[in-house]
């Protein structure tokens, strides 16, 4: 699928042709709308590129990718949707630009994590993302700062071993390709670069470029007061460039890098040479702006995608912020991937005993169903929870207890569940650290009735909560005892009718069904996960969107086996929101891959039986 996005920023100096030339700009618009969108997958995009080129001569606008402004028109231009690409599963009326309002306008250091990788499960790599960076870091350098090779200009770069120092090779590179001189500093041993892509860009600057790009090795802080002394016999330098730490800084700095941040500022205040930092001066917390041991003080930042949280002009280490686009695409943050997923999926400390590493509580069933309960605890126990333990009415207790040796059952007297079980399950909520109630429940009058006494314990104990099946029919009257609790709600559109009398616009309806969702969401302050073709996951305060799975899953079990996932999530210390969202995801991951591996005519049965492989699988993704 391709995409072709031109954002427009306006702004409001020198405007004497303004009305004329997007006059034009509109017109032409309007006619690759009717003629060439029409008929054709190619776009011919000349007649638009010269009236933006005629608006950038005039500098009355500057053109970026997805780029924030307060004043701006849109013109978004699709060429024809592949048949099996997501766009063309999407509603016609559908514009992507209208989901903004569920887009921070700011990215937390976790964030841009997620987003490299849901750009790469939508099938871009990140060593495009690098370049792109690189790219965009190059071209605005140039423009400030009036490089070029003429005037003997000199660019020295400070790199580490982690993505940010990649991204300054990727910038040397492309000043090498203009005739721009660099010094590219390496602090660390070369063997020591931590990703694929950076090793990929060293290796090609440190072999093949070696005529405009010099590089020098620093191993500890005495390299850095050799360096001294040599920079101080050189002229010409332009700037310094920043790409040191990333997004990922934590604890005190060190060595040789702490060294190198002191040499720098130094450089910057003795000698006046601007500094520019590569996304985040080296040293500062992006999520908090906080500086905990020392930080590079930067003249100019330039960021990418969307401004950190913490990275703020009123710090004395963030002179100005520049934000580029390196071509993350919305569906990225919008579409829920394998980037969400991976954050979630802890792992047990080396000291773990039983009981540490998830204590799932399963309450459901009844004489009519045993299947459901049974479901939702084996995805637990298959998902790898140490204990899992399911409350079920007698009647069917030995039923779920034939399905596997590792099933732990306890139960109550009778076909319902009742008040009766208040005591013994009571203590079973205290000893759990995340709950499933409803799978195969039931809607009797005396089970509504326990539920109602069941989410006032839960409601004091504050623990989380996933509300599944029947149990989304029993507390329609009884909603204000989950508001702002920590609690997940699963239910499919008929069911999400029946509990709050809203009906859903069709799922591919994104920007209609997502407002909806959200504003449910919000109002009832629970994280609501709606199933369907596509899976609305919202919390009141962020949307996502699933789109994984296949129509083979529309059978029974595969809700239980959701909310079994949900809680495998939350009791393994994720909050409500991403524990729903991962939830969704493998949900729709396991769907496919057991079509994948078995054929279409899988069962739930064989989605729970493949947790393992399916987390194996993604994993080597």
């Amino acid at each position: 699928m391709i995409y072709i996005r031109l954002v427009i920023n306006l702004t409001m100096s020198r405007i004497t042709n303004k009305e004329k030339i997007l006059n034009a700009l509109n017109q032409s618009v309007q006619e690759l709308s009717v003629s060439q969108l029409a008929n054709s997958t190619d776009i011919d995009v000349k007649n638009i590129g010269r009236y933006l080129k005629i608006l950038e001569n005039e500098k009355i606008i500057t053109t970026r990718m997805q780029q924030e402004g307060k004043k701006r028109s849109k013109y978004v231009l699709l060429n024809k949707p592949q048949q099996n690409g997501v766009i063309s599963k999407l509603s016609k009326n559908t514009n992507l630009f209208d989901m903004e309002q569920f887009i921070s306008d700011k990215v937390s250091s976790e964030e841009v994590a997620i987003l490299d990788n849901n750009s790469e499960w939508l099938g871009i790599p990140k060593s495009h993302l690098m370049e792109c960076a690189g790219y965009s870091f190059t071209m605005e350098i140039i423009e400030r700062y009036n490089l070029n090779k003429n005037s003997s200009s000199k660019v020295i770069l400070f790199c580490g071993t982690g993505n940010n120092g990649g991204d300054g090779f990727v910038v040397a590179r492309h000043l090498s390709s203009f005739g721009i001189r660099s010094l590219v500093i390496l602090l660390g041993n070369p063997n020591n670069i931590r990703t694929q892509e950076a090793k990929q860009n060293w290796d090609i600057i440190s072999n093949s470029l070696n005529y405009l790009i010099e590089i020098k090795l620093i191993k500890d802080s005495t390299d850095i007061e050799l360096l001294a002394t040599e920079l101080d016999e050189r002229n010409g330098i332009n700037i310094i460039v920043d790409g040191l730490l990333g997004t990922g800084i934590k604890g005190n700095i060190r060595e040789p890098i702490s060294a190198a941040i002191d040499f720098i500022n130094k450089l910057r205040k003795i000698k006046k040479i601007p500094i520019v930092s590569i996304d985040v001066p080296s040293g500062l917390d992006p999520n908090t702006g906080i500086v905990g041991h020392k930080a590079i003080k930067s003249d100019l930042v330039i960021t990418f995608h969307r401004n950190k949280r913490g990275m703020t002009t009123d710090s004395e280490f963030v002179k100005e912020i520049c934000v580029k686009s390196i071509g993350i695409p919305w569906e990225a943050s919008l579409f829920v991937g394998r980037g969400d997923l991976i954050p979630t999926l802890k792992v047990r400390n080396i000291d773990n005993h039983k009981g540490q590493f998830g204590r799932v509580l399963v309450i459901g069933g009844s004489k009519n169903y045993s299947g459901a309960p049974a479901y939702s605890s084996l995805t637990g126990i298959h998902f790898g929870c140490d204990l899992v333990i399911t409350y079920v009415p007698q009647v069917v207790g030995d039923v779920i207890r034939n399905y596997s040796p590792n099933l732990i059952v306890r139960t109550q007297p009778g076909n319902w569940l009742n008040t009766d079980a208040l005591d013994e399950i009571s203590w079973l909520i205290d000893w759990s650290n995340a709950i499933v109630i409803g799978p195969g429940m039931g809607v009797e009058k005396e089970t509504e009735d326990l539920l109602v006494k069941l989410l006032e314990k839960i409601r004091r104990g504050k623990k989380p909560l996933v509300l599944d099946a029947d149990a989304l029919k029993l507390v329609k009257d009884h909603l204000s005892q989950i508001k702002g609790q920590q609690v997940i709600l699963t239910p499919h559109e008929e069911e999400l009718k029946i509990m709050t009398g809203v009906e859903m616009p069709p799922y591919n309806n994104i920007e209609k069904k997502g407002k909806k969702v959200f504003e449910l969401a919000k109002k009832h302050e629970i994280t609501l996960l709606v199933k369907g073709p596509y899976d609305y996951i919202s919390n009141g305060k962020q949307l996502k969107i699933n789109i994984n799975g296949c129509p083979e899953m529309s059978m029974g079990g595969t809700g239980d086996v959701l909310a079994g996932l949900c809680a495998c999530f939350l009791t393994t210390n994720n909050d409500p929101f991403h524990s729903a969202c991962s939830a969704a995801f493998f949900n729709g991951y396991l769907g496919e891959y057991c079509k994948k591996t078995i054929g279409p005519r899988f069962t739930s049965m064989d989605m729970i039986n493949n947790i393992n492989n399916a987390i194996i699988e993604l994993l080597k993704i």
